[in-house]
């Protein structure tokens, strides 16, 4: 039986040996090694590596077909089957008992770059040391669902021809498909000539063995051809979800077309810029007569007695302190009744913001604005600012809901000024009470924590964020997780709501005995929430990251243009002298992680922001189905030496911009933040409104060194943008520094960055 399948074979890509079989559908032919799962493509009478040879197995060959080929790994039970058809390699795997299955290997020596979605998109050389390094230590062992934001990558090949006709040979893409993206890990290494060696397995577990794992493979001739095979894919499974389609059932969804993303900050209910009289305040504070609040004052705070009017002046940082002190007091004498056990805990939240806020009205009006005025990021003040500086949409998000419980007349007011407005929430992790009490959204009933929580293989509890309190599993404790989620619209008057993680691809197996659930069914957990929020809950739906297996119901994501990096980092994270350290969590009022400028640290800077790296896969893919931006960690004003670059990025891709705003931000509709909004909003509302129904076609680099570049959408608009310090030719025109020329079927726009200096 074996002299069946011999074929002759080119000895570069393929072990020599009586197994090999060449497949065709009449004009493709693959010709495939079941022993080693060594695989090539010959196209155009050019042959194409496509997985280089694995360790042997021993193979049971099963059967032979024109277009397909079955075996056996009798040692592994394991059963595969490689069919061709319409111009699709299909191999497939079933596994009669838990096992491992190695089944990719690149092929390093024709391979001379990678295309890999662990963001937007990256354009990986296989011959860049820095790469190889950055790769082998923050990528290996990464898995398909969390850290692929989608399931498929591309490798750019070189034909296996010796002369000249392999140099003049046209770039071919071997693109992978994970039709089970689940339960796979990629490893990453450097070969002995320091070139990239990626490989990849598959684990059948106890609860997935039943489960087929098969991949598909084509070839392509343009560098978005693995994204478009991927996005016909989603088509075809009935996943795509346009943003037509959800502005038709949401007619809130039209808001945020065209939208800049926002986060506004701080929790509390009084701002310094509610204060009309600094010595009244003080004087109240200290010398009323049996004060309530003053038990729950600090000793520092109590400093500030020894201050007398017309001696001393009040500075910036004792009017901070003193309104500081009186939030925390009037918290603690006003608390929430009862505790998260609670099913009616969020309305108490929100009695316990009105008493607060009254009592304060009842009792120092005298000393401070009118109460409908007072709050911190959020306010009818600051909403108005907004407004009257001209920023005709936006996308307003709350890190706590809290705020809008306190200023309910500022949530109003913005949905009536056209914006969308929602709050941050999260169920992923949840901690015993007193751990941090600050902590919000991790505050759930001890009876989720501990039915809900993710059990490890050796029946451990899966340690939640960070290590604290433990993770938990999506489909459980949905009564919960709903009446919180209402409750939270309900009394904050939200339109939209950010779920945290939900959209991250975060699945893990769950061998709880209760549950016994594997990653798939996790992931249509998140999936099931998510489109309850969208659909039940009326309010436009945005997550984390937005990966391609938890998308339903989802219509923005944060995470995916500029994606969350340097966690491990000290420099970053912990070593406050460095300029690469990112900034404390605090004061609440405008936490200086979010706020406070950074310089960037290699290899973050080149490998993360250079031009020529970055690629639209997402895009290309997710352009006219969900909205995405920057990880709200690092807004568009994080790192001011490639805001630039960031800035014409998100231009190209059509794109929003991310900015954070404080209490300092929205006191005037001059300030730096309010003018660099309206800036940006110059470009990309005008451009998306035109394009957030298009298809991303085409990405081209128009220059060898990739510093300029073109987007081209379904109806023929093309966004043209110029990287460089300075003007670029682009055909006839010129294209200025830092910018981007927009030709539409209407209008032709060009836009520069503000952070470009002459």
């Amino acid at each position: 039986m074996k002299a069946l399948f011999l074929v002759p074979l080119t000895g570069l890509v393929l072990s020599i040996n009586s197994y090999a079989a060449t497949l065709s559908d009449g004009t493709n032919k693959v010709t495939i090694d079941p022993q080693t799962l060594a695989i090539s493509w010959q196209k155009n009478s050019l042959t194409y590596p496509v997985n280089e040879a694995l360790p042997a197995h021993s193979v049971e060959l099963l059967s032979k077909q024109d277009t397909s080929l079955s075996w056996k790994w009798p040692e592994e039970k394991i059963t595969a089957q490689a069919t061709i058809e319409n111009g699709e390699l299909t191999l497939t795997f079933n596994a009669e008992k838990e096992t491992h299955l190695n089944w990719f290997s690149l092929p390093v020596q024709q391979t001379s770059e990678l295309l890999m979605p662990f963001n937007e998109g990256m354009r990986i050389p296989t011959d860049s040391t820095l790469w190889v390094d950055y790769l082998v230590e923050q990528y290996s062992g990464s898995n398909t669902t969390i850290d692929l934001k989608m399931p498929f990558w591309s490798q750019k090949a070189r034909p296996v021809t010796f002369g000249d006709r392999a140099n003049k040979a046209p770039s071919t893409y071997v693109n992978w498909l994970l039709l089970n993206p689940y339960n796979n890990e990629l490893q990453f290494s450097s070969s002995t000539k320091n070139k990239l060696k990626m490989t990849a397995n598959h684990t059948f577990n106890s609860l997935n063995v039943n489960d087929v794992f098969s991949v598909s493979i084509t070839l392509g001739n343009h560098i978005l051809s693995g994204a478009h095979r991927y996005r016909r894919y989603r088509a075809q499974q009935g996943l795509y979800e346009p943003l037509t389609q959800k502005v038709a059932s949401n007619s809130d969804a039209e808001k945020i077309i065209g939208a800049s993303h926002v986060y506004l900050f701080g929790n509390d209910l009084l701002s310094t810029n509610d204060v009309s009289d600094w010595w009244g305040l003080l004087d109240w504070l200290f010398k009323k007569p049996q004060n309530p609040l003053l038990p729950y004052v600090d000793s520092e705070t109590k400093t500030l007695t020894h201050l007398k009017k017309g001696r001393d002046w009040i500075n910036k940082y004792q009017k901070q302190l003193l309104v500081n002190s009186i939030n925390t007091a009037l918290n603690r004498y006003i608390p929430v009744k009862g505790n998260v056990e609670d099913n009616d805990h969020i309305r108490n939240q929100y009695n316990a913001a009105q008493k607060r806020k009254k009592y304060l009205a009842d009792s120092a009006s005298a000393y401070l604005i009118n109460s409908e005025l007072w709050g911190q990021g959020l306010s009818e003040k600051g909403i108005k600012t907004l407004t009257k500086a001209g920023l005709k949409k936006l996308w307003l998000g709350l890190d706590k809901w809290t705020p809008a419980f306190y200023q309910p007349q500022a949530i109003k007011l913005a949905k009536q000024s056209g914006y969308l407005i929602g709050s941050y929430d999260s169920y992923n992790t949840a901690i015993p009470k007193a751990l941090n009490d600050t902590w919000l959204s991790a505050q759930l009933p001890a009876r989720m924590r501990k039915a809900c929580a993710i059990v490890l293989k050796d029946g451990t509890i899966k340690s939640g964020f960070r290590g604290n309190g433990a993770y938990l599993n999506p489909a459980c404790g949905r009564n919960i997780v709903e009446n919180r989620i209402s409750q939270i619209i309900q009394y904050g008057g939200f339109n939209s709501l950010f779920l945290d993680v939900d959209g991250t691809g975060m699945v893990r197996d769950d061998y709880s005995p209760r549950r016994m659930m594997k990653q798939k069914e996790m992931a249509s957990g998140f999936n099931d929430r998510m489109n309850w929020v969208s659909q039940k809950q009326n309010v436009i739906l945005g997550t984390e990251d937005g990966n391609a297996i938890t998308t339903k119901g989802v219509t923005f994501a944060h995470g995916m243009e500029t994606v969350g990096f340097g966690w491990t980092d000290k420099d970053m994270t912990k070593n406050r002298t460095s300029p690469y350290y990112l900034g404390r969590w605090y004061p609440d009022h405008k936490p200086e992680y979010f706020f406070k400028t950074a310089k960037l640290k290699q290899p973050y800077k080149t490998l993360l922001f250079s031009p020529e790296f970055k690629v639209p896969l997402y895009q290309a893919v997710f352009h006219d189905e969900i909205i995405t931006s920057h990880h709200w960690h690092s807004d568009s004003l994080k790192f001011p030496e490639v805001q630039g670059i960031r800035d014409i990025a998100s231009m190209l891709y059509n794109t929003p911009p991310m900015v954070h705003l404080s209490q300092d931000d929205v006191t005037s509709t001059t300030s730096s933040r309010v003018k660099t909004l309206l800036h940006y909003q110059t470009g990309f509302l005008p451009i998306h409104q035109v394009l957030w129904n298009k298809k991303l076609n085409q990405f081209e680099y128009l220059s060898e060194d990739k510093l300029l570049q073109r987007t081209t959408y379904s109806d023929g608009s093309t966004i043209t943008a110029n990287f460089d310090s300075k003007p670029r030719k682009v055909a006839s025109q010129t294209l200025p520094a830092m910018a981007i020329r927009a030709q539409l079927a209407n209008k032709e726009i060009t836009w520069q960055s503000k952070a470009f200096k002459k």
